[in-house]
């Protein structure tokens, strides 16, 4: 019998917020492959995305509702302990929406991992009740200043395959020119990025959009006065792609998530963040002023048309951080080891043990 893996997550549509999500999907393929049984437990709708239909014969998804009357933290709990999770994993660190499915999840007996973003050393998921906290980052743009204690450990992107430029599916006309890619889940932000990409002071660099609905995409770009014959719209890719399109591009512009926008740094490619609407994605809170000189964030337009054309000319990127990069690999692999470590781990220690070691986590949390 196959040992299952509970992921817990969340997912908004209007705008579409699914990091946390897709990144469950991608660990949840993965352990899917090593023998596990992963069951996706999400509050939300599924997203319409190529990766969620792969997943969908090996991962089984499951949906929570969060407004179904007389919802309690020991209900969802004993939802949950039904799935007999030799692991749970939660997709994210709790905000308010989220603390009940976060609690129960935290109160089953079995090992509790933690999924987060690492934007600094201040902004850190909780710690009570932790068996491992898998942060995505660049460790490599922190280099001596990192300083993390178990159980948080830092995570470089989940980048595993990076399709080579020459075999993107791209016109040969394009290949000679610069490229720029736009990554647009929602109408909002193709309609941000080419409010953007009209103000090109380069008009042979090459535009690649790749979007849920690449015509609605054109329509959007001829209306902008954007020239057709450098311009590519496709649907959305696979994650191979994206990273390819993200390294071969002088600049990436995506919405304002944390995930993407290190993934694009990874691949050497500085990024302009779109916004989605407000009180939905990143804040300037949230971004660390290491990042500013390659990420464009919370600028006007004009700002970001004054870094967008002058990256253009010269990447803020220099060559020896573009070499460390390269170290920004394999990441899926890495937390699956991890996860499947935990587990291990607690199959050897005692109750009393780990239940003793939980505890004085949450007293030091």
């Amino acid at each position: 019998m196959r040992k299952v893996v509970l992921f817990v997550t969340y997912t908004m549509t209007k705008p579409i917020v699914g990091g946390a999500f897709i990144r469950a999907v991608r660990l949840a393929g993965e352990m899917a492959k090593r023998g596990w049984h992963p069951v996706i437990a999400n509050w939300g709708p599924l997203l319409n995305d190529p990766k969620v239909e792969e997943a969908k014969g090996p991962v089984e998804f499951v949906l929570l509702d969060r407004d179904q009357p007389g919802l309690t933290q020991r209900g969802i709990q004993r939802q949950f302990a039904g799935f007999h999770p030799a692991v749970v994993v939660m997709g994210e660190g709790p905000f308010p929406a989220m603390e009940l499915f976060y609690k129960a999840a935290r109160n089953l007996d079995c090992p509790f991992v933690v999924l987060d973003q690492f934007y600094n050393h201040e902004l850190m998921p909780w710690r009570k009740g932790v068996d491992l906290a898998l942060l995505y980052g660049l460790a490599s743009v922190w280099g001596d200043e990192l300083r993390l204690e178990p159980p948080y450990e830092i995570v470089s992107p989940f980048i595993e395959t990076v399709t080579p430029q020459c075999e993107l599916p791209v016109p040969e006309r394009l290949h000679r020119r610069q490229w720029i890619t736009l990554v647009a889940y929602d109408d909002y932000v193709c309609q941000r990025g080419f409010d953007l990409l009209a103000r090109l002071d380069d008009k042979d660099a090459a535009i690649v959009a790749i979007s849920r609905d690449p015509e609605t995409c054109s329509r959007t770009a001829c209306f902008h006065d954007i020239d057709s014959a450098r311009l590519i719209t496709l649907p959305l890719q696979s994650d191979a792609n994206v990273f390819g399109f993200f390294a071969a591009s002088a600049v990436t512009l995506v919405s304002n998530g944390f995930l993407q926008i290190m993934e694009a740094l990874a691949m050497a490619s500085p990024v302009i963040a779109l916004e989605r609407g407000e009180g939905v994605g990143m804040t300037g809170f949230n971004i660390d002023q290491r990042f500013v000189p390659y990420v464009s964030f919370e600028h006007n337009l004009e700002e970001q048309a004054v870094r967008l054309n002058h990256w253009l000319k010269k990447s803020p990127i220099s060559a020896e951080l573009r070499a460390r990069l390269t170290a920004e690999r394999h990441g899926l692999h890495y937390c699956v080891n991890r996860i499947e470590a935990v587990y291990r781990h607690s199959q050897t220690e005692s109750k009393w043990r780990r239940a003793v070691r939980r505890c004085r986590g949450k007293i030091a949390g």
